[in-house]
C-alpha cells in the first residue's frame, strides 16, 4: 500500500466508525425510547439535536467523498488506466444493485412511518384517554363521598357528643376501636379545634402513618368539612373531616376518617394516569419523531450507497492492483528477465496467483538451466532403450524357440524369425491363430490359451504339419496382465521333433529290453523242461515199467510248465498289440456325470474299508465324448487308486467333476488317500511299460493319457491335499476333433 494512501484510509475507517456510532445513538434516543438513555432534561434534548446535526454534516462529508470517488473513477477511465474499466463496472454494478432498492426502501419506510404516527395518535384514542381519566376521578370521588359519610356518621354519634362535651377523652379513646370495627375503616381520630389529636385508633393490620397528611391538610383551616385522597406507604386513602357539635350546638371536636382504596382500583387508576401521561408526552414529540425518522432513513440510504461504492472500489483495487503488477511483470519476463518478482501484496486467489507467478519465474530460470541437462539425459535414455530393443530383437532372432505375441482377441501381433518359419503365413501379423498355422486343428492350443487366461500359464505338446513335415511342438502360453486386466498372451513354440524322436528311441529300447526280459524269463523254464524230457526219453528205452510210469508223470509236469509260460508270453504279446492298435475316439454328445455314475456302479462292491465318494457338478453341459473310452480311462484310474490303498490307514477315493467357468472346460479328478507317488516317478508314470508295481505291465496310465489326448484334453498328476495321489483330467466342453 502506498504511504500517501494510509492516512486517508485511516481517516475513512475512523469517520465511518464514528458515523455509525453517532447514528446508533441518535436512533436509540429518538426511536427506541430506551429509558436508560432517554433525555430526561432540556440539556439531553439539546444533546440529541446536536448529535442529529452532527450526523447531518457527516452525510455531507460522505456525499462529498462519494462524488469525489466517482469522479476519480471517471478520470481514470478517460486516461485508459489499466483496470479502470473493471473498476467502473464494479462501481456501476454496485450502485445499480443498491440504488433502486435503497430509494424504494426509503420511500416505503417513510410512508410507513407517517402512517404509523397517524395511527399512534388518532382522535378516538384521545377520547378514550379523557374518558378513562374521568372514570378514574369518578371512582376517587365515590371513595371520598363514602369517607365523608362515615366521618359525618362518627361526628353525629349520640354517645360520642356528650362525652366530648364533658371532655371525657378517655371514653372517646375507648369508643373509637369499636366504631372502626363496626364500619370497617382504616383509621379514625378526633381532634381539637386547633388540630391537636385527642383520640385516634386504627384497624388491625394497618401500619400507615396518618399524622403527616393531616398536618399537610391544616385541619384548623376547614372546621366544617374537608375531603381529600392521599397516597401513604403503598396505599391510597380517602380522608374526610366532619365537625362534632355538642347538644348545645357548640363545636367540641373534629371527626377524621381514613378509608383505604381497594388495591385493584388503585392499580387501575395509577395505570390510567401513567398511560395518559405517556400518551401526552408522545403526542407532544410527534413532529420530532417524524423528523428523526426522515433523518435516519436519509442516513441509511446515503450510507448504503456509500458502502456499496466503497466496497466496489475496495474490491476492484484488490483485483486491479495485482493485475497491474502482473502485467508489468509479464512484460519483464517476455524480455527474458526471469529474476523479476512481483512485490505487490495480494490476498486470496490473487495472492495465490502472484505467488504462483513468482514461483513460475524462478522455476523458469531453473528450468532453463536444467533443460540442457534433461535433453542430454533423454538422449542417453533413448539410446539405451534403442540398444535394449536391438539386443532383445537379436536374442529373439537368434534363439531356436519360436515366440508369438497375441493381443486380447488372440490375434498375432508379433513373431520372431523362428516362429515365422513354423507358420504357414511366414511372419504375417494381424491374423488369427488358425490362419497363421494354416487352418490346422488347434483344439489343444485353444485349451492352453483358456487355461493360461485362468491360471496365468499353461503348457502342453502339439503336433502340427509344417511344409511337408510333422513337427512335435512343446507349447507354453503365458498371459499378459496389467493391473489385473488381460492384455494378451505370449506363446512359446519349441520344436521337440528330434528330441521326441530320441526319447521314443530310448523308450522303445527300454520297451525292447523289458519285453526281452519278459520273454527270456519264461524261455529258461521251457528250455529246462525240454532238456528234462529229452533225458527221460533217452532213459526210457532201458527203463523198467516202474521207471516208465515216473517218466510219463515227469513229461506231463514239464508239458504243463511249458504251456503256462507260453500263455504268459501270449498275454504279453496281446497287451502290446492292443496298445499298438489303440482305436481312434468316436466322439458323440454325452454327459460326463452320467459316464462317472455308470462307471462307479461297477465299484459298489469295493473291498472292505474302502469308501468311494463322489462330488459331481450339476452345471456341466453336454460334451463331445467317446463314452466307452472315457469309462475305460476312469476304470484304470479307479483300479490304480484301489491298489494304492493297500496298507493305508484311511481308505478313501474321491471322484470329483467341476465346471471351469468362464472357460469352456471341465475338470475330472480321482484322488486317493494312499502312500502317493515319489516325485522322481511323476514325470514317467505316463510312459508305456513303466510301472511302480513289480507285477504291473505299465500300460494303464499310458492308455489313459492317450484317451485324454484323443479328446483334446490334458492329464496331470499331483499330490493330494493330505496324503495320496490326485489325477486331474481337463477336457474342453466344445466339440473338438482328435489331433
Amino acid at each position: 500500500m502506498p504511504a500517501r494512501e494510509r492516512p486517508r484510509r485511516r481517516f475513512l475507517w475512523f469517520g465511518s466508525f464514528a458515523l455509525a456510532v453517532l447514528a446508533g445513538i441518535v436512533f436509540a434516543l429518538g426511536s427506541l425510547r430506551l429509558a436508560f438513555i432517554r433525555p430526561a432534561s432540556s440539556e439531553g434534548t439539546v444533546l440529541l439535536y446536536f448529535l442529529s446535526t452532527l450526523v447531518f454534516f457527516s452525510f455531507l462529508v460522505l456525499g462529498f467523498v462519494l462524488i469525489r470517488s466517482l469522479l476519480r473513477v471517471y478520470a481514470e477511465r478517460q486516461r485508459l488506466v489499466l483496470g479502470a474499466k473493471f473498476k467502473t463496472k464494479m462501481v456501476v454494478g454496485a450502485l445499480a444493485l443498491s440504488l433502486l432498492p435503497a430509494i424504494a426502501l426509503f420511500l416505503v419506510s417513510y410512508a410507513l412511518v407517517n402512517r404509523s404516527l397517524a395511527k399512534w395518535f388518532p382522535r378516538p384514542l384521545e377520547v378514550v384517554r379523557d374518558d378513562a381519566r374521568a372514570l378514574a376521578q369518578h371512582l376517587i370521588g365515590e371513595g371520598e363521598r363514602r369517607a365523608f359519610e362515615l366521618a359525618r356518621t362518627l361526628a353525629e354519634d349520640p354517645s360520642l357528643r356528650p362525652t366530648l362535651e364533658h371532655r371525657a377523652f378517655a371514653q372517646a379513646q375507648a369508643f373509637l376501636p369499636r366504631w372502626i370495627e363496626r364500619y370497617e375503616v382504616a383509621w379514625a381520630a378526633l381532634s381539637t379545634e386547633s388540630g391537636e389529636l385527642i383520640a385516634a385508633a386504627r384497624r388491625p393490620g394497618v401500619t400507615a402513618d396518618f399524622r403527616s397528611p393531616l398536618r399537610d391538610a391544616n385541619l384548623a383551616s376547614a372546621p366544617n368539612k374537608r375531603v381529600f385522597t392521599q397516597f401513604i406507604g403503598d396505599h391510597n386513602f380517602h380522608f374526610s373531616l366532619a365537625p362534632v357539635q355538642a347538644p348545645s350546638g357548640r363545636l367540641v371536636a373534629t371527626a377524621i376518617v381514613a378509608v383505604a382504596m381497594p388495591l385493584e382500583m388503585q392499580a387501575k387508576i395509577h395505570e390510567i394516569e401513567a398511560e395518559s401521561q405517556n400518551y401526552e408526552a408522545l403526542a407532544a414529540e410527534r413532529k420530532t419523531y417524524n423528523w428523526q425518522a426522515l433523518l435516519m432513513l436519509l442516513f441509511i440510504t446515503v450510507l448504503v450507497l456509500y458502502a456499496a461504492t466503497w466496497a466496489a472500489l475496495y474490491l476492484s483495487k484488490q483485483v486491479t492492483v495485482p493485475i497491474q503488477a502482473l502485467a508489468l511483470a509479464t512484460e519483464e519476463v517476455s524480455r527474458g528477465n526471469f529474476d523479476y518478482r512481483v512485490e505487490t501484496p495480494a490476498q486470496d486467489e490473487l495472492g495465490t496467483l502472484v505467488a504462483s507467478f513468482n514461483r513460475m519465474t524462478s522455476e523458469l530460470g531453473e528450468s532453463r538451466r536444467q533443460l540442457e541437462a534433461s535433453r542430454q539425459r533423454l538422449e542417453q535414455a533413448v539410446t539405451e532403450v534403442e540398444q535394449r530393443r536391438k539386443l532383445m530383437e537379436a536374442i529373439l532372432e537368434s534363439i531356436p524357440t519360436g515366440v508369438l505375441t497375441l493381443n486380447q482377441d488372440r490375434i498375432v501381433v508379433n513373431s520372431n524369425p523362428t516362429a515365422a518359419r513354423l507358420g504357414a503365413q511366414g511372419g504375417a501379423t494381424d491374423v488369427g491363430l488358425a490362419e497363421w498355422f494354416g487352418n490346422q486343428d488347434l483344439g489343444l492350443l485353444t485349451t492352453l490359451l483358456d487355461r493360461a487366461a485362468r491360471l496365468g500359464a499353461a503348457s502342453g505338446e502339439l503336433e502340427l504339419r509344417f511344409r511337408q513335415r510333422v513337427a512335435q511342438l512343446a507349447v507354453t502360453v503365458s498371459a499378459l496382465r496389467t493391473d489385473g486386466r488381460e492384455e494378451g498372451f505370449v506363446v512359446v513354440l519349441d520344436d521337440l521333433t528330434e528330441l521326441l524322436r530320441a526319447q521314443k528311441a530310448a523308450a522303445w529300447q527300454e520297451v525292447a529290453q523289458r519285453i526281452a526280459h519278459e520273454i527270456k524269463n519264461p524261455l529258461t523254464p521251457i528250455q529246462l523242461s525240454a532238456d528234462r524230457i529229452r533225458r527221460y526219453l533217452e532213459r526210457q528205452a532201458r527203463a523198467g515199467p516202474a521207471e516208465q510210469e515216473e517218466s510219463a508223470r515227469l513229461i506231463g509236469d514239464c508239458a504243463t510248465q511249458i504251456a503256462l509260460e507260453v500263455n504268459g508270453l501270449k498275454t504279453l504279446v496281446d497287451e502290446f498289440s492292443r496298445f499298438a492298435r489303440f482305436p481312434a475316439a468316436r466322439l458323440a454328445p454325452a454327459r460326463l456325470n452320467q459316464i462317472v455314475e455308470s462307471t462307479l456302479a461297477s465299484y459298489r462292491s469295493a473291498p472292505n474299508g474302502v469308501t468311494i465318494r463322489r462330488e459331481l457338478d450339476p452345471t456341466i453341459p453336454e460334451m463331445q465324448l467317446d463314452t466307452d473310452l472315457m469309462r475305460r480311462a476312469l476304470a484304470n484310474l479307479l483300479d490304480n487308486a484301489l491298489e494304492a490303498l493297500n496298507g493305508a490307514a484311511a481308505k478313501e477315493i474321491v471322484v470329483r467333476t467341476r465346471h471351469l467357468t468362464p472357460l469352456p472346460a471341465v475338470e475330472l479328478s480321482v484322488a486317493d488317500s494312499g502312500a502317493g507317488i515319489p516325485a522322481e516317478a511323476k514325470s514317467r508314470v505316463f510312459l508305456p511299460f513303466y510301472s511302480t508295481k513289480p507285477e504291473g505291465m505299465g500300460l494303464g496310465l499310458a492308455i489313459v493319457e492317450r484317451i485324454v489326448n484323443e479328446h483334446s484334453g490334458a492329464i496331470r498328476v499331483e499330490d493330494n491335499e493330505l496324503s495320496g495321489t490326485r489325477f486331474v483330467i481337463e477336457l474342453p466342453t466344445r466339440a473338438a476333433a482328435p489331433l
